[in-house]
């Protein structure tokens, strides 16, 4: 697998708009950063929460082969882009694509704290994250997820995920910048809510 053949799949991504603008040699190393924030353990399991365009999923796939990649969409047209990207890459031994609602798969019982690891790029809020990842990690497993620019520590709100379960955040300092947090307790089972409850309702 080669650096060139990641950056062909990453531009047919960005051209069918599923990664947004800018150079994909960025958007590679801002994936390459996630990676190295997270810095997973050879042989864990982690799930890429609102895949996308495969960022920074397809890139841990192709850098990371002895990990177990879950990539995670609701969007049907995505996934099929990313299930036709793995096997561009010959990386399906240990990618696989998965298409739902994230809300509702965390509760499935193949999924239910089933994962090492949680990447998220721009699934969405803080708490729509924290919350969705909190069904998938097992007790000890680690959400990392992108940050903003100039992020702001009052983004995530350290009382309320330690009621779900999280432990205490660390912030890797950038650019990019990443928030890495742990469960380090099993949450309650009415996590997460469902999707409409978590959109309309956030938990901060």
């Amino acid at each position: 697998m080669s650096r060139l053949q990641l950056a062909a799949v990453l531009e047919q991504s960005q051209r069918l708009g599923h990664i947004g603008p800018g150079s994909i040699d960025e958007h590679i190393e801002h994936a390459r950063a996630h990676l190295n924030a997270a810095n997973p353990p050879k042989g864990s399991r982690w799930c890429d929460l609102g895949s996308g365009g495969g960022l920074p999923g397809l890139v841990v796939g192709h850098d990371r082969p002895d990990l177990r990649i879950v990539l995670l969409d609701r969007s049907t047209a995505r996934t099929s882009f990313l299930e036709r990207a793995i096997l561009d890459l010959g990386i399906e031994q240990w990618v696989e694509v998965l298409v739902g609602d994230a809300a509702a798969i965390a509760h499935q019982r193949e999924h239910r704290g089933a994962y090492d690891g949680v990447f998220s790029r721009s699934f969405g809020s803080p708490a729509t994250t924290a919350e969705c990842a909190v069904g998938l990690l097992r007790t000890g497993g680690k959400l990392v997820a992108s940050e903003p620019p100039n992020p702001s520590r009052d983004r995530w709100l350290q009382p309320i995920l330690h009621s779900m379960g999280f432990g205490e955040l660390v912030f890797v300092a950038g650019p990019p910048s990443f928030v890495a947090i742990s469960l380090v307790r099993p949450s309650t089972d009415a996590l997460p809510r469902n999707w409409n409850q978590l959109r309309k309702k956030p938990m901060f």
